[in-house]
């Protein structure tokens, strides 16, 4: 096996790997846009309730598609999770706070992953060139 030979393998070789890293930015990518889409819906229901008095009728999703009619005592009463599934009792306008710095910190992690994806594509370009470049000339050969 010549030395051209080897590097060719070692480079089509490579090439799953970069799929794979390519993927999963992509993936991570959309998991940030799921979340901030859960947070653009808590802050869109926060800010509904900012006008609103305590005793008012809210419908509470309950799961599998299921919600109920309820009527809040206290609209200033809000739980907001702050990791490993536990949760704190804050405001209303601290909730909303506390979302906009959640965003702020999404906004980050996206800009970050969005250049580790674009890296990892033009890795990926650059293997598969050199590959079908070596593979073109071993042809001629």
């Amino acid at each position: 096996m010549t030395e051209s030979d080897r590097e060719l393998k070692q480079l089509v070789d490579a090439l799953p790997q970069y799929e794979n890293q390519i993927r999963y930015w992509e993936s991570q990518l959309e998991a940030i846009s799921n979340v901030r889409a859960d947070i653009f819906q808590a802050q869109d229901t926060l800010n509904g309730m900012m006008d609103s008095k305590d005793g008012m009728e809210m419908l509470v999703p309950v799961g599998h598609n299921t919600s109920i009619f309820t009527n809040v005592k206290d609209l200033d009463r809000i739980l907001i999770g702050i990791g490993s599934r536990v949760y704190m009792e804050t405001t209303r306008e601290d909730s909303i706070k506390r979302l906009n710095k959640r965003l702020e910190g999404l906004e980050e992690a996206g800009k970050t992953y969005q250049e580790s994806l674009q890296k990892a594509q033009q890795d990926y370009m650059a293997v598969r060139e050199k590959a079908e470049s070596l593979s073109s000339n071993r042809g001629a050969n």
